[in-house]
């Protein structure tokens, strides 16, 4: 009875360290994601957005993640938000193909489709 007892409890320190094993490696992967399309973002603007902010990071699958971000356009002087596929090396190196799926612009306080 003791044996089972020693063994139930071994088994369920286990499954416990392997969950929070499992949520660390979910953290790290997304931590890179949003790190490589920060470094991205940041390359194509060429110096021309202030205030970038990461709203949401989403995994679509293995190697493509849906972002939504805001930022101020220099030019305009008006905030904007992109929401936009990334597509990654299966490793997460880098980008390999990126897809706009929405560009808004915040004017008078509400989000309206922009026109660039």
């Amino acid at each position: 009875m003791k044996y089972i007892k020693t063994l139930s409890l071994l088994l369920l320190t286990f499954i416990v360290f392997s969950c929070s094993s499992s949520d660390n490696e979910k953290s790290n992967v997304k931590s890179i994601v949003e790190k490589r399309i920060t470094q991205k973002i940041y390359i194509d603007a060429m110096d021309m957005i202030k205030d970038l902010k990461i709203i949401n990071v989403n995994k679509v699958n293995d190697t493509t993640y849906k972002a939504i971000y805001t930022f101020i356009n220099k030019i305009v002087n008006k905030e904007i938000r992109v929401t936009r596929n990334y597509t990654f090396t299966i490793n997460l190196d880098s980008i390999t193909n990126e897809e706009d799926l929405k560009t808004e612009m915040k004017s008078k306080g509400e989000w309206s489709k922009a026109w660039f």
